[in-house]
C-alpha cells in the first residue's frame, strides 16, 4: 500500500514549478543620471520634432486688468496651423492664424512657402510679428514657444543651470524624477526688450533611463511682469515620438504673490492678470526636399 507521505510527494511533483520573476534593473535616478539622460533625449528630439505640424486651438483670457481697456475683448480664441521646429540653435513654434474668433483671417502669410524658402530667423521673426497683433493686453509677449524649457538641457546652456531631485514616483510602470532648475550663470535662456538677462527657474518631470521629458514650468519674471509656462508632452503613435499638446501661460503684472489681484505695485499702476491655453491636435510631417537655411 502506497502511504500518504508517498502519495503527497508524487503528487507535489507534478505541479507546475515557476522560478520567481526577475526583477528588471532600476533606471538610475540621481540627479547627474536623469539630466545626463534628459539632455540625450532632447538632443534627439531636436532633429524629431522639426517640420512637425500640428492644429492648434489658442484661447486668451484677461482675469484682472486695472484699469480696464473696454475697448478691449476679455477673451480671444484663435485656429491656427503651427510648425514647430528647432533651427539655430533656438525653438521656434510658427503659427499660421486662421481665424480669429470663429472668423477667417485675411491676408495671411504663406507658412508652408516661408518654410521652404526663408531662413530661419527671417521665418520666426516674420511670424513672431504677426502672430502678436493677436494678443490680448497690454502684457508684451512674442517668446511663448512652448518648447521653449526644453533649451534648459540643450549643451548650449546646460551649464547655465543648476538642477537639482525634488521628487521621484512610480506611474503606469515608469520612474519619474522631478528636477528642479535654476539659471545660475550666462549665456541666459530669456532676454528683456532691452537685452538684459532674465533670470529663469521651473521644474521638469522626466522618465529615469529613457529622459523623456513629460511636463515643464518655466517661470521668470520681467520687470514687474511674473510669467508662468507650463508644457504637457503625450505620445503621438503616428509619428511614433511624445508631442506638445497642452501648453499654458499665465502672466501677471502688478501683483505680488499671495496679494489681492487688484495691489498696485507698478508705478504706472497697471494690474494685469492674463491666462492662455493652448491645445494641439493632428500632428504630421511637413514634407519639403528644401531646408530651413
Amino acid at each position: 500500500m502506497t502511504s500518504v507521505s508517498s502519495f503527497l510527494t508524487f503528487a507535489l511533483c507534478l505541479l507546475p514549478f515557476a522560478l520567481p520573476p526577475v526583477q528588471a534593473p532600476r533606471a538610475d535616478t540621481s540627479t547627474a543620471a536623469v539630466v545626463d539622460a534628459a539632455s540625450t533625449y532632447v538632443k534627439a528630439y531636436q532633429d524629431q520634432l522639426t517640420f512637425v505640424l500640428a492644429d492648434e486651438s489658442y484661447t486668451q483670457q484677461i482675469r484682472t486688468q486695472v484699469p480696464a481697456d473696454a475697448s478691449m475683448p476679455r477673451s480671444r480664441n484663435l485656429k491656427s496651423e503651427i510648425a514647430f521646429m528647432f533651427a539655430d540653435r533656438t525653438w521656434m513654434a510658427i503659427r499660421d492664424v486662421m481665424q480669429v474668433d470663429g472668423k477667417p483671417v485675411d491676408r495671411r502669410p504663406d507658412l508652408r512657402a516661408d518654410l521652404q524658402l526663408l531662413p530661419a530667423q527671417q521665418v520666426a521673426g516674420k511670424f513672431k510679428s504677426y502672430n502678436s497683433r493677436f494678443n490680448l493686453g497690454h502684457v508684451i509677449r512674442n517668446f511663448n514657444e512652448p518648447t521653449l524649457s526644453l533649451l534648459v538641457l540643450d549643451p548650449g546652456y546646460r551649464e547655465s543651470f543648476k538642477f537639482e531631485r525634488k521628487g521621484v514616483e512610480r506611474s503606469s510602470g515608469m520612474t519619474l524624477v522631478t528636477l528642479a532648475f535654476s539659471q545660475i550663470k550666462p549665456p541666459w535662456l530669456i532676454y528683456d526688450l532691452n537685452l538684459n538677462p532674465v533670470f529663469s527657474h521651473g521644474e521638469l518631470v522626466v522618465e529615469a533611463g529613457t529622459g523623456r521629458v513629460r511636463r515643464a514650468v518655466l517661470r521668470a519674471k520681467i520687470s514687474s511682469v511674473q510669467m508662468e509656462f507650463t508644457t504637457v508632452y503625450a505620445p503621438e503613435t503616428r509619428l511614433g515620438i511624445w508631442v506638445p499638446t497642452l501648453f499654458r501661460e499665465h502672466y501677471e503684472e502688478g501683483v505680488a504673490a499671495g496679494n489681492s489681484r487688484t495691489q498696485m505695485l507698478t508705478a504706472s499702476g497697471q494690474v494685469e492678470e492674463i491666462f492662455c491655453e493652448a491645445r494641439y491636435a493632428n500632428f504630421r510631417r511637413f514634407e519639403t526636399t528644401a531646408r530651413i537655411k
